[in-house]
């Protein structure tokens, strides 16, 4: 496995990796592995069911026996509600007070979620090869590895790294450059007529691929890989309910939702500002080291053709690509000023 020069060896730039992720991977380990999305649904379940099973054991009263009485149905509601909001209200207590007068039992839960999570990117690293293929990635033809190989290996000059990453294809229309830990992913497209032909679009494909191999050399595959393993319930949570609510069926889409919205919550409310504090700093220092190399002006001519260039597959993708700058200000931050 190789790595950007300046690090020594592969245990630094794992760590350069983790450095440009580390705020996001310990806000998610904390969300992920404390039980808190649980305790929220809890909340918000027991305030609606107590409501309505209120508001039906006084409908049933008043309709039975009028508002001077009780009736049977009216009191088994009152008293179905009485133990939901009692075991919600004692699961939510048990959880709050694991955190303020159990403080150790919290921090040993979030220690043993840390080392789940740092053996899941351990095996994912090592894994990667085997685990992209499973994906659907496949190696390049000897006619795409003549176009791409001798445009990275000028590139990786262009940006003083001292080896390259392994190359797979992806041949579906909706991936166009990926960095993985060890990997750069290349969407097949990228070979065809999107983004033209002639020099114009062998320049724009030059552009594309320095931009995805800067991000592989900087580490931030491997910091995108950290925040998603130390955020596995939640990424579980999240994707499932992504494709629920991507169905056609409407009624599995509201299932999806009512079941799995405090995942919805956290991940876009909390996580993403999160990640995103770091990813747009990072995301602007790529554009410009592409730049520096003089392929700034291919760059803002693919991005205004393209858009974003590392798009999401996944519900959870999703949501790391749209921490991105908008695309307007980096087509500005790539200007000459006025």
């Amino acid at each position: 496995m190789g790595g950007p020069s300046g690090h020594a060896g592969t245990a630094g730039w794992i760590a350069a990796g983790v450095r440009r992720r580390g705020a996001a991977a310990a806000v998610t380990l904390v969300c992920a592995w404390s039980g808190v999305w649980l305790a929220i649904w809890l909340l918000v379940a027991d305030a609606l069911a107590g409501a309505l099973l209120s508001a039906l054991g006084s409908s049933i009263s008043a309709a039975l026996v009028g508002s001077s009485g009780t009736s049977p149905g009216g009191a088994a509601l009152s008293v179905a509600g009485g133990a939901l909001r009692g075991a919600a209200a004692g699961l939510v207590s048990s959880l709050v007070s694991l955190v303020v007068d159990e403080p150790l039992q919290f921090l040993a839960a979030l220690g043993g979620g840390l080392l789940v999570s740092l053996g899941l990117l351990a095996a994912c690293v090592a894994l990667e090869p085997w685990l992209l293929r499973l994906r659907g990635f496949r190696r390049m033809s000897r006619r795409e590895a003549s176009r791409v190989m001798p445009l990275l290996e000028v590139e990786a000059a262009d940006l003083r790294l001292a080896s390259l990453p392994l190359v797979l294809m992806a041949d579906g229309d909706d991936l166009r450059v990926r960095a993985y830990a060890r990997h750069l992913v290349i969407g097949r497209s990228l070979l065809g007529e999107e983004i033209g032909d002639g020099p114009a679009g062998d320049a724009a494909l030059d552009a594309v691929l320095c931009h995805g191999l800067q991000h592989w050399a900087a580490g931030d595959g491997m910091g995108d890989l950290l925040v998603r393993c130390c955020g596995l319930p939640l990424v579980f949570l999240y994707n499932a309910g992504y494709r629920l609510t991507q169905q056609g069926n409407g009624l599995i889409a509201l299932v999806g939702w009512v079941l799995l919205w405090p995942a919805w919550l956290l991940v876009r409310l909390i996580i993403r500002p999160i990640v995103a504090v770091a990813s747009r700093d990072q995301e602007y220092a790529t554009d410009r080291a592409v730049a520096a190399t003089g392929r700034g002006e291919a760059l803002h001519r693919v991005l205004s053709l393209l858009g974003e260039l590392e798009p999401g597959q996944s519900g959870w993708d999703r949501v790391i690509a749209a921490t991105h700058p908008p695309l307007e200000l980096r087509l500005e931050a790539l200007e000459p000023p006025p």
